[in-house]
């Protein structure tokens, strides 16, 4: 309905309008009439076509570049999933040559030796040589580092020094002079008298390094010999730009104050600062032997002891004067003083290790059927006065070597000063094979050790002139075999970072692994390394195996296996708690020095 009104609408609209226009029209002579109204407009247009677009304008010039902004932070380091091993091989030695003298200094330095090489070797290198590990910092070793190959027999590898990374520098070969300072060669053993020489040795040993300036730069090595008698050497250091050692003086140690030394073993450096050598007297407990015409097994034997006497000028030696760690003192001046520790037990003692409280000393006795010792000064720094312990062990319920330890209690030996022991060991200085006789001793008697371990002893010599009759005869422990090096990280121990001291074993063995005693393990000729938590007092109460070796096979080249220690002996641990372990072995064909690192894998 809407659209039709509209439709309408409009219709009327235009018929008005029409009839509109019809009456206008027909008027003649009239008066014009008004203007009509404006029509609508137009409708628009269509839109003209775009013009053309301008051309673009040139470009304006650059504006000047910002500030930069700040750097991002780094990101986090990724992380090397790589497994450090737990044991690698850092050095192999020359054929026929044990690893001795392992020692490391403040500054990560390491000195070691090669011992008695194969005299197979050419000429020159089948001298035993004293040398430096340079151009490593052995505290921040690799601990990725790859183990150096084990070279084959007839390899010229086999021939030499062979290190992971850094050089191996010899200081020096045996018999050298160093220009004249050594009128009768490095590691000759010379007369008391300083007249002649007695033999050459091939055997240096133990090392110390006393620094005589601030960096340690420059010191004093200390080399020890291995012989019968013994030798002590002091070679003057002096470290180069490139981190080499140069030579700039030699000297020999005079022990004829202390009657001279037998078989100068491994050793340690008292914190105040003194090479303690060890005396490894075999014969400790075979006294009665000493001045028997007829013995010629014992080690030191006859000739040994004829060389001793020849010496002393003739004069027939006391054994109780020989199987001690001798202290050198005054090591930096012009005549460094030996002095034998009475006070720390006759034995064949492989080394002493001082504790930070500078009163507990821990003691090795190398051989079989030996024991297990520990020292306790009355006062800090001055070992001529304490008491003489042995350990007494009780071992886990299993067999397995790799896995038994041994819990230590400590059994008291004795109380003496040095003052007191020289007295005593006096008394037989003038004994000499003219007063042997079969089946008897002309030294302390059995019935002087019984009467020491009932109380009835007039004083306590036993203790310290036969320890180790002393330690079996108060119920100690006397089945270890072969304990060799023994060691801490001093500043580890003194701070508890490093609460350990380790020690090895050569070869779990004989009175260890039979059927009585106190220790009843499986043998492992290879050896093993064991670990000895430190108490806050630095007692010691539990020793555990960490480095065991492997299986032997006695018809294989390399009896123990290349990839396991065999016999272990020096041991020195490092600043972050690793070992590093030197071995002495006819079990490997070349002799190798390790790194254990006990978080490795």
């Amino acid at each position: 309905m809407h659209n039709n009104d509209s439709l309408f609408t409009k219709n009327a609209l235009a018929i008005a309008v029409l009839s509109a226009l019809l009456l206008g029209g027909c008027a003649d002579d009239g008066s014009n009439g008004q203007a009509g109204a404006d029509g609508a407009n137009g409708v628009d247009g269509i839109d003209g076509v775009d013009g053309a677009d301008g051309q673009d304008g040139q470009d304006g010039q650059d504006g000047q570049d910002g500030q930069d902004g700040q750097d991002g932070q780094d990101g986090a380091d990724g992380e090397d999933l790589t497994a450090a091993p737990a044991l690698v091989r850092v050095a192999t030695l020359p054929l026929g040559a044990e690893v001795t003298g392992v020692f490391k200094t403040d500054n990560g330095e390491v000195f070691f030796n090669v011992q008695h090489p194969s005299d197979t070797l050419p000429d020159g290198w089948n001298d035993a040589a004293v040398g430096a590990w340079t151009g490593v910092d052995i505290d921040n070793l690799d601990p990725r580092l790859a183990s150096v190959p084990v070279p084959a027999s007839d390899a010229p590898e086999a021939q030499v020094v062979q290190v992971a990374t850094g050089e191996y520098q010899v200081l020096g070969r045996s018999g050298d002079t160093f220009a004249g300072a050594l009128p009768f060669g490095f590691g000759a053993i010379v007369k008391g008298d300083a007249s002649m020489a007695l033999k050459q040795s091939q055997n240096p040993d133990f090392n110390a390094f006393i620094p005589t300036n601030a960096d340690g730069s420059e010191g004093m090595l200390y080399v020890a010999w291995e012989d019968r008698p013994g030798a002590m050497n002091r070679v003057n250091l002096q470290r180069q730009q490139d981190g080499s050692w140069q030579v700039t003086g030699a000297a020999d140690v005079d022990f004829s104050p202390v009657q001279g030394t037998l078989i100068n073993c491994f050793g340690s450096v008292s914190p105040w600062g003194t090479p303690l050598t060890s005396e490894e007297n075999y014969e400790a407990e075979n006294t009665a032997h000493w001045n028997d015409p007829n013995y010629s097994t014992g080690y030191p034997n006859n000739a040994d002891i004829d060389l001793l006497t020849d010496y002393l000028g003739g004069t027939y030696p006391n054994p109780y004067r020989y199987g001690y760690i001798v202290e050198i003192t005054e090591p930096t001046s012009e005549t460094p003083l030996p002095v034998k520790l009475f006070t720390l037990g006759r034995m064949a003692h492989e080394n002493p290790v001082v504790m930070p409280d500078r009163k507990t000393v821990y003691l090795t006795d190398d051989g079989g059927n030996k024991g297990f010792f520990k020292f306790v000064a009355d006062t800090a720094g001055d070992l001529g006065t304490g008491t003489l312990y042995a350990a007494k062990v009780q071992q886990d319920a299993t067999r397995d070597a790799a896995k038994a330890g041994f819990d230590i209690t400590w059994i008291e030996l004795g109380h003496a000063s040095n003052a007191e022991l020289e007295s005593w060991i006096a008394e037989y200085d003038d004994i000499d094979r003219s007063d042997f006789v079969e089946g008897e001793t002309s030294y302390i008697t059995d019935a002087e050790i019984d009467a020491y371990a009932n109380g009835t002893a007039p004083d306590s010599r036993v203790a310290f002139l036969e320890t180790l009759r002393a330690a079996e005869a108060k119920g100690a422990t006397v089945e270890f075999n072969k304990m060799e090096g023994i060691n801490i990280n001093f500043n580890g121990a003194a701070d508890n970072s490093v609460p350990y001291m380790y020690v090895a074993m050569s070869s779990v063995d004989y009175a260890m692994a039979d059927d009585e005693g106190d220790i009843q393990v499986d043998a492992n000729k290879c050896g093993i390394v064991y670990r000895l938590g430190l108490q806050s007092d630095y007692d010691v109460l539990r020793m555990e195996p960490v480095v065991v070796g492997g299986t032997y096979d006695g018809s294989a080249e390399n009896r123990c296996p290349v990839d396991a220690i065999a016999s272990p002996d020096n041991i020195e641990v490092l600043d972050d708690g690793r070992v590093l372990i030197g071995e002495d072995t006819g079990y490997h064909v070349n002799n190798a020095l390790w790194v254990y690192n006990p978080q490795g894998e």
